[in-house]
């Protein structure tokens, strides 16, 4: 059996690794990977070798079948037992020709009848003795003891096949979770000559994970740079060692799936089967603010104090030589023993690393081979460049309502693309605390907050007012009524520091507003204004800004009554929002409101009178009915009579003026609804 090392390995963000794999064979060999089973699908779908030798070829590959144990043994005709199992084979075997090699060299040629076993006495002891019955070539049957036997070889190819295929399954059944490939190549009849084999395939794998160190001097601060120092943490799942490999580590998201390609798939068949006859902390006190130690922030004090620019940076500038600087220059640990330009060119001698961009991929390629034992991990450095970087405030009132977050702006200004990760911040030789890197392109900008800076208070209040009506639309019975609603927003910043600061103030987006007022213009991201302001040291502004949305009302006009549509139409004449038209239109439609809701007041005193006669004349039947013969009952009856008459009467006058009332309604009520239709400012 030939051995395969790898050789490369490529390793993607979407949960796969590209294995290349190196043997050497001389004459025909055999090749052994070992898979775990839920592997088999991506190794078997992607897996292809090459012998590149000139004759060379690979003859056949070969794999362990899905099936469990049990389900393999079930094709031969053997069952042998963990114990006992001579003994069981030859049970098993009974008829089959076997050649023995019994003591003193001699060979004997029979047939298997069976076994005999023989209790005897030895010392008080009673044992067993085995004896296996032959009948042999001149036909004779013969006993001959187990404890002679020095081989035992079967002489048929058939069972020697199932003996071989039940221990060669057996042996694979001990690892339940294992399964092989067999490569076999054959020389193509260069025996004699050593030939390379590469093995390519996918597997399923950990992703490779990215984590930064952002180093940062009080020196290069002021020069707005900053060493990234970039790292990726590799992991050996396999069962390989990985010795001195070539190792690349590819960002992006090609297309990867699983496929069912190991495990036999069989197709169901539809089953006919034949007709049957069935009979849930404590309070903090806030800091009080005094308002007289607060300026109102405007432009003219951006022209009062330039952009930051340090006495050193002022020297450099002019070209003057600058002092040594008090302490050391450098970082961390190596304060005192290498400078900023010493350290970046040592640690970049240890980074070494090729990159090529795949268009949607990006790839990095280490160029020092890599070791990882099996089943361990490494961490392996991948990038250091010095990179554009500020140190910043930025505040949102929506993740810390006092304090701005500290951030770095960085901007990815090297040939890299950035994957995302977790990065520690060391500054002035200590740490400042830990981001998380986005992924970002080339030359693409981005603010890490990695603390909070307790030293800068900020205190906003917000008010909005409603303003007057500046104009109205009417259309389809309805008058619109617009005015503005403007929001004023302050933002009282307290500098406690002695140091100048950069201070991003996040302000949200209001949907529908638009400022009107503001001290400087702002930057935009998705959903806030980005303000850029500077702070001077132990000082205290004002930031206010005023944004203004268009609001309305909107009213039904027929739900108004006559003195309400003058009392609107006398108000929109006097701001000029409708013209004398308009105006006639309005009051031509106040009047008609105005009969219309009469002829519904008298419609409704009728349908009410109406509603009161039907009563009584049900009572007056009622009593009707219960009076006798007697005169006083038949002058009462004669009374009660004429009273329905006179009753009928005005019922029939009520019926003729209601049924005149509701075409009058009807009528009225198209007029009013054509005219407000045809109304248009």
């Amino acid at each position: 059996m030939s051995k395969l090392n790898v050789k490369k390995v490529i390793i993607f963000k979407h949960g796969v690794s590209y294995y290349i794999l190196e043997g050497n064979v001389i004459g025909t060999g055999t090749f052994e990977l070992e898979f775990k089973i839920d592997e088999m699908d991506d190794v078997l779908k992607s897996l292809f070798v090459l012998d590149t030798s000139e004759k060379g070829y690979i003859s056949s590959i070969s794999y362990d079948a899905a099936l469990e144990t049990s389900q393999l043994l079930k094709s031969i005709m053997l069952n042998i037992p963990d114990t006992g199992s001579l003994s069981s084979l030859i049970t098993q075997i009974k008829g089959a020709d076997v050649k023995l090699t019994v003591a003193g060299g001699k060979t004997i040629v029979g047939t298997i009848i069976g076994i005999e076993e023989i209790e005897k006495m030895n010392k008080n002891e009673k044992t067993v003795e085995k004896l296996l019955i032959l009948l042999q070539e001149n036909d004779e049957i013969s006993k001959f003891n187990f404890s002679d036997f020095k081989s035992f070889d079967i002489q048929n190819e058939d069972i020697k096949k199932d003996l071989k295929f039940f221990l060669d399954t057996v042996i694979s059944g001990k690892k339940k979770d294992a399964k092989k490939i067999n490569i076999h190549c054959e020389s193509g009849g260069e025996d004699e000559v050593e030939r390379i084999v590469f093995v390519y395939y996918i597997r399923e794998s950990p992703i490779w994970k990215t984590s930064y160190r952002l180093i940062m001097s009080k020196e290069q601060a002021q020069e707005e740079k900053c060493l990234l120092s970039g790292w990726s943490l590799i992991e050996n799942t396999t069962n390989q060692d990985w010795e001195n490999v070539e190792l690349s580590l590819v960002a992006g998201m090609p297309v990867s799936f699983k496929y069912e390609f190991y495990r036999p798939i069989f197709i169901q068949r539809p089953i006919i089967r034949p007709l049957r006859v069935l009979s849930v902390k404590p309070t903090e006190i806030e800091e009080g603010l005094k308002m007289e130690d607060y300026r109102e922030y405007e432009m003219d004090a951006l022209e009062e104090v330039p952009r930051a620019m340090s006495k050193k940076a002022k020297m450099r500038r002019s070209g003057i030589p600058q002092p040594a600087p008090a302490g050391a220059v450098g970082y961390g640990g190596m304060m005192g023993v290498m400078s900023d330009d010493a350290l970046l060119d040592k640690v970049k001698s240890q980074t070494q690393v090729q990159t090529k961009d795949l268009g949607e991929l990006f790839e990095y390629n280490i160029s020092n081979p890599v070791t990882i034992k099996r089943k361990q991990s490494a961490l392996v450095p991948i990038l250091t460049e010095v990179i554009k970087a500020r140190r910043v405030l930025l505040y949102n009132k929506n993740e810390y309502g006092k304090n701005p977050n500290a951030c770095l702006e960085i901007t990815n200004n090297t040939n890299l693309t950035l994957e995302r990760g977790p990065v520690t911040i060391i500054y002035d030789d200590n740490l400042a605390g830990e981001a998380i890197v986005p992924f970002l392109n080339k030359e693409d900008t981005r603010l890490l907050n990695y603390a909070l800076e307790q030293a800068v208070l900020i205190n906003h209040e917000v008010k909005t007012e409603s303003l007057s009506v500046h104009k109205i639309t009417i259309g389809s019975g309805y008058s619109y009524e617009y005015y503005y609603t403007n929001m004023m927003t302050t933002y009282k910043i307290q500098n406690k520091t002695s140091e100048e600061k950069e201070f991003y103030l996040d302000h949200p987006k209001t949907h529908g507003y638009n400022f009107i007022e503001k001290p400087i213009d702002p930057e935009e991201t998705p959903n806030y204004w980005r303000f850029k302001i500077t702070l001077k040291p132990k000082d205290a502004i004002t930031f206010k800004m005023k944004e203004q949305r268009e609001d309305y009302s909107s009213n039904y006009l027929r739900n108004w009554s006559r003195d309400d549509i003058f009392k609107r139409v006398g108000f929109y004449v006097k701001q000029k929002f409708i013209n004398e038209k308009l105006e006639a239109q309005l009051k031509e439609i106040a009047e008609l409101i105005q009969d219309l809701n009469q002829k519904k007041k008298k419609q409704s005193k009728l349908v009410e009178e109406r509603n009161q006669m039907s009563d009584e004349q049900s009572r007056l039947r009622e009593n009707i009915s219960v009076l006798g013969e007697d005169t006083q009952s038949i002058t009462l009856k004669e009374r009660y009579i004429k009273k329905l008459d006179d009753q009928e009467s005005r019922f029939e006058k009520i019926s003729v003026e209601a049924k005149k009332l509701n075409k009058e309604i009807d009528s009225l009520n198209k007029t009013i609804e054509n005219k407000l239709n045809k109304l248009k400012t």
